[in-house]
């Protein structure tokens, strides 16, 4: 029995994605230019990105509204940059800039967004200095997510016309836990190996 619950814990170990916690994503080894909804760095192939309307993603220079190379959801529209990873994740971190005091009014926020599928499981918001400047992070954790949404926006949380521009993406699985059908799948298949080794042995003593 020992060896059959050893080969299903290897299965479900083999079948859960290939993270390293944290994965750090810069950029820096992207080429610039503008990229397709569904992008992938070449930081990590777990994490993807998409404009929320239209696909306006543009990888470049942004000189100080940005570190190096960064990304930007470059309509200047309600756009959300949508982040999804490829299994579950415990915390999601980002740099962001381009909060210009000229397209945006004191008290503007950006906001992160977790869901697990399409649940909304967190939430936070970070009050933008409207310096123009990449010197603000916003980070939230301690929450089983698989994909998130990041934008600028109202304190009421209605999005603003104002390009976002993120760069070093951090997300971390340190905290993580099993998807909840993998746990049901892993908790069946021990239940019947335990039903099934107590027939044995009850066919062994008659």
């Amino acid at each position: 029995m020992k060896k059959v619950l050893l080969t299903v814990f290897a299965t479900l170990v083999v079948a859960a994605p290939a993270w390293s916690a944290p994965v750090l994503i810069q950029f820096e080894g992207d080429g610039a230019g503008s990229k397709p909804n569904g992008f992938v760095s070449v930081d990590s192939a777990l994490v993807s990105f998409s404009d929320s309307i239209g696909a306006d993603l543009q990888l470049q220079d942004f000189g100080v509204q940005g570190i190096g190379k960064s990304l930007a959801v470059n309509g200047d529209d309600a756009s959300k940059l949508l982040i999804n990873l490829a299994g579950s994740a415990s915390s999601l971190s980002l740099d962001f800039g381009n909060d210009d005091p000229g397209f945006s009014s004191l008290g503007d926020r950006a906001w992160l967004q977790l869901f697990l599928g399409t649940t909304l499981v967190g939430s936070t918001s970070v009050v933008m200095n409207r310096d123009d400047v990449m010197n603000q992070t916003i980070a939230l954790g301690g929450l089983l997510f698989d994909n998130a949404a990041f934008f600028y926006g109202t304190a009421a949380g209605t999005p603003i016309d104002l390009i976002e521009i993120v760069d070093n993406v951090t997300v971390d699985t340190a905290a993580a836990v099993p998807e909840p059908a993998s746990m049901l799948l892993l908790g069946t298949g021990l239940a019947g190996l335990a039903a099934k080794a107590r027939r044995r042995r009850a066919l062994g003593r008659q």
